[in-house]
């Protein structure tokens, strides 16, 4: 799966971010995207976050990847500041690592996972913190 290829993320014009960073994912700002406030609108921040967390599960489990079938289960958000600009992405495991996680999945054949996704503009500033927890399954 391309998490690029899904048509909301194509809609919205998601991107992998550039080499030689840490970034994930980046979103560059169109007029359709502004809120009543001329900055960012929280539901574009959320959808390039979401995708994000489902990128970053797919890198982590590529030899998973036909097998598994993820499903967001909850989200905690948390804005931090007005964006403007392109914005980009980071994500990681909370309180667990890859190997732990494998080995619950092939035990289980079922797992949730958490992923933390910081969203963040040209200047490094914070703008979104969430968590992701995802069901996965082996098929």
């Amino acid at each position: 799966m391309n998490v690029l290829e899904i048509p909301f993320n194509k809609f919205l014009g998601l991107q992998k971010a550039g080499s030689g960073n840490d970034f994930i994912l980046q979103l560059e700002q169109r007029n359709e995207y502004l809120n009543h406030l001329r900055t960012l609108h929280a539901s574009v921040l959320f959808a390039l976050a979401e995708a994000t967390s489902g990128e970053y599960l797919l890198d982590q489990f590529k030899e998973y990847a036909l097998d598994i079938i993820p499903v967001v289960r909850k989200v905690e958000i948390k804005y931090s500041k007005p964006g403007n600009g392109t914005v980009f992405s980071k994500a990681g495991f909370v309180d667990t690592d890859t190997k732990e996680i494998l080995d619950e999945l092939n035990t289980k054949k079922r797992v949730i996972i958490k992923v933390r996704v910081d969203i963040l503009n040209d200047s490094s500033d914070k703008l979104m913190t969430s968590v992701f927890d995802w069901f996965i399954t082996l098929m």
